[in-house]
């Protein structure tokens, strides 16, 4: 029954270009943002929000964050829920800490 619900979500977000990445619970969302207004990553996690009201699903804000990949600064706020979400450096995904110039320098540290 949850894969019926969560293909409808890929379904939602792929109409505003969002590159969506499932895994069991976790939903990485992607997109390349090319100027400041720039509105499709906002507006696709609108729709994520009113998607999990709809099916009455909570979000974990708290474990949700903005990494920009390059040498670009991050170039828009967005908000979750209503709460900012952070820019960070690097995060972790799936046991894998993922930095914003894609080395694995970070990672192997925290071994």
């Amino acid at each position: 029954m949850f894969l019926i619900f969560i293909n409808e979500l890929a379904e939602i977000l792929f109409t505003f270009g969002i590159v969506v990445k499932m895994f069991a619970d976790d939903v990485k969302l992607y997109l390349k943002i090319v100027n400041n207004v720039d509105w499709f990553l906002q507006a696709a996690l609108n729709a994520l929000c009113k998607w999990a009201d709809l099916w009455q699903l909570s979000i974990s804000v708290d474990k949700c964050c903005v990494l920009s990949v390059g040498k670009v600064d991050p170039i828009v706020d967005v908000s979750l829920s209503g709460a900012v979400l952070p820019h960070v450096t690097s995060c972790r995904d799936l046991g894998v800490t993922v930095a914003s110039d894609l080395s694995f320098s970070m990672h192997v540290k925290t071994l």
